[in-house]
C-alpha cells in the first residue's frame, strides 16, 4: 500500500521508498525513512499535499501527492 492511499488518522509504518536514492535522501532530510512510524492528519483536497505525523516525535510534515506515491507502507494495526 501506499502512504498516498493512507486513511486521515491511521497509523502506518514506512516499509519501502521506491524512487531511487534521490527520493531516499529527500525524504530522509523530512525526517521520514523506512521504520518510521507515520500518520496521515489530514488530506487537502483537489490533489492538494498531506498533512504527515511522525508518531514517535509529534513533528508535523506537508508532503506533495507525487512524493507520497513513492513512500509504501504497512498498516500498523495488522500486525
Amino acid at each position: 500500500m501506499k502512504l498516498l492511499h493512507l486513511k486521515e488518522g491511521t497509523i502506518a509504518v514506512i516499509s519501502k521508498i521506491t524512487g531511487g536514492n534521490g527520493m531516499a535522501a529527500r525524504m530522509a532530510g523530512l525526517g521520514l525513512y523506512e521504520g518510521k512510524k507515520v500518520r496521515i492528519i489530514q488530506a487537502a483536497p483537489f490533489r492538494g499535499p498531506l498533512l504527515v505525523e511522525d508518531i514517535l516525535t509529534g513533528t508535523r510534515t506537508m508532503i506533495g501527492r507525487g512524493i507520497a506515491s513513492h513512500v509504501e507502507i504497512r498498516d500498523e494495526e495488522a500486525r
